[in-house]
């Protein structure tokens, strides 16, 4: 389940970045009406790798906070930084999803969110591998 989990995570981050700097600043300088074309289809082709990564990070991801919870031990810390991580994780989903909208004129704006909510959610990762149960 945790290799589930971090595969979902780079196939979920990894593709917002490279849409986010890769894909979208090489459509600058294309026509208006071929370049919403072009984000549309990317965002078409995009869209079930998403659902499939937003499927994955949750069933992996609370299964292994079951594993955890059922090992005990647990520190208050340990479950305030988890509920910032997963508010986080939450705001990822949303935004990545709504970017996949076609014709959605903040996509630029909402996949510049995710990138800069992600980081955060893998620093809150390595944080929590320090606080829990080993």
């Amino acid at each position: 389940m945790r290799l589930i989990h971090i595969l979902s995570a780079i196939t979920l981050l990894g593709g917002v970045f490279a849409w986010r700097f890769g894909a979208l600043a090489s459509g600058a300088n294309l026509a208006s009406d071929t370049r919403a074309k072009v984000e549309n289809a990317f965002a078409a082709a995009w869209r079930p790798a998403v659902l499939a990564s937003v499927i994955g990070l949750l069933v992996s991801g609370f299964y292994n906070f079951m594993q955890k919870v059922g090992a005990g031990g647990l520190q208050p810390a340990y479950h305030a930084v988890f509920g910032v991580k997963f508010l986080l994780a939450l705001h990822v989903f949303a935004a990545t999803l709504l970017a996949t909208k076609p014709n959605n004129p903040k996509r630029e704006r909402m996949l510049t969110g995710v990138v800069a909510s992600g980081v955060i959610v893998v620093v809150l990762a390595v944080i929590l591998r320090t606080l829990g149960p080993q």
